[in-house]
């Protein structure tokens, strides 16, 4: 085959970029002059007249449907895309690719990615005029709306397999394992029975916490196979709230009976429900609880580096606050005996504040006298109120008794427009 003079390619690694033709019939001939054959010659000279080197092999995919793009032609083609050595497809049309929306997408999103460009002879201006920009638009909304279409339908195919009870996917829970053939769950017996010994004692008053510290002396790890780390009370209290040990299965938000066989019996799933229930606070309560505690988030604990939990205990009407150190992060125990009043810790903060303030006040450079001159305005709750918005962190040093408190970087410009806007509730 003579060939014109060669433009600069894209320079590549290994080897130079080349334009492929493709070719494709959808049966076999035994004419002497087939289809792929004039498709090849017909590409082959449109590539010449522009001066293009074309590839020596050919991709002909004679015999092969459109209704895949699983062919041994195309398939060549696509990996010698990936190697870089092609960064140029010519076909006659574009059925000879695909006659199906969705997979010329796909095939159009690699040539995109590899930086190919498709040139199609029966359409020059395919992708460049109106009506191919109109017909790529057409391509990528068709293939949009069947992905939708086919999630909506595995979404509907879910939900009547679990409406009969049966397994789709997700996590499997600890106790069970998964039967290879089903797909369904099956009882760990050994596992299984760990299960319901946590739940035993979660129905005799026990807290997540010490259920942690139970299982974790006993050796007992967070897979089955003996492997993975300690239990922590948050996956304790998830644990025992697994509508599946008692043989159901979530559905949005339902729960309905499964296939499976329960670990635990529904009334001792139902008690140890209504057990943990009891000791959650209402809403009220925990909303007021947030709002009484501005250093929520903000306070941490100087030997753990983690953040130390606001707590309330009650005696009699007399309500006392304060911050504890009861982070179970990592899978670590919480620091032990180590606590500060609420009062005692903001009251200290705030004063803190107030120094930092006076500091950069008289510094040289003039300092920041807006917001001493702001924050000294303020009465104690209205401090108190706004230390969420000023305050990056504060690290509580409980062998030292000291606290080390870092205002955010824009903390005037916070507390500033705090104050000019309506009041915080």
């Amino acid at each position: 085959m003579a060939k014109n003079r060669q433009k600069p390619a894209p320079e590549c690694s290994s080897v130079e970029r080349q334009c492929a033709i493709y070719t494709r019939q959808s049966r076999q001939h035994t004419s002497v002059l087939s289809s792929c054959e004039i498709q090849q010659s017909i590409c082959t000279d449109f590539a010449q007249e522009s001066d293009w080197q074309i590839a020596d092999r050919k991709f002909a995919d004679a015999g092969e449907s459109s209704e895949t793009l699983e062919r041994p032609a195309l398939q060549q083609l696509l990996k010698e895309i990936d190697a870089g050595q092609i960064d140029r497809v010519v076909v006659y049309s574009v059925d000879r690719l695909t006659r199906k929306l969705f997979d010329l997408h796909r095939l159009l999103e690699v040539f995109e990615r590899h930086d190919v460009q498709l040139h199609v002879v029966t359409d020059p201006r395919f992708g460049k005029s109106a009506e191919g920009r109109l017909m790529m638009n057409i391509v990528a909304a068709a293939s949009e709306f069947q992905q939708d279409l086919t999630r909506e339908r595995m979404a509907d195919a879910r939900v009547a397999l679990k409406q009969q009870g049966r397994r789709v996917a997700g996590c499997v829970p600890y106790g069970y394992v998964v039967d290879g053939k089903s797909k369904q769950l099956i009882i760990d017996r050994q596992a299984a029975r760990r299960v319901r010994k946590m739940f035993e004692l979660a129905a005799a008053g026990r807290l997540p916490t010490e259920i942690a510290e139970i299982v974790n002396q006993r050796r007992w790890r967070t897979r089955r196979d003996g492997g993975g780390g300690l239990w922590t009370p948050r996956q304790i209290l998830k644990l025992l709230s697994n509508p599946t040990y008692a043989g159901m299965i979530r559905n949005g938000i339902r729960t309905l009976p499964g296939l499976h066989e329960a670990v635990v019996d529904p009334g001792l799933f139902q008690s140890v429900r209504e057990a943990i229930e009891s000791r959650r606070p209402s809403k009220r309560r925990r909303k007021a609880t947030s709002f009484a505690s501005p250093l929520r988030g903000l306070l941490k604990c100087g030997r753990c580096k983690r953040v130390m939990i606001p707590k309330i205990s009650q005696h009699g009407n007399i309500r006392y606050r304060y911050y504890r150190c009861r982070s179970t992060a990592g899978g670590k125990p919480p620091c032990r005996h180590v606590g500060v009043s609420a009062y005692e810790i903001e009251r200290f903060v705030r004063s803190m504040i107030c120094s930092i303030s006076a500091e950069s006040s008289t510094e040289e450079d003039g300092g920041d006298h807006l917001f001493f001159a702001i924050w000294n305005q303020l009465d104690d709750w209205s401090q108190l109120k706004r230390i969420p918005l000023i305050v990056r962190e504060a690290v509580f040093d409980p062998d030292a008794g000291t606290i080390e408190v870092i205002l955010l970087d824009d903390a005037t410009e916070r507390l500033t427009s705090s104050c000019n806007e309506t009041p915080l509730d």
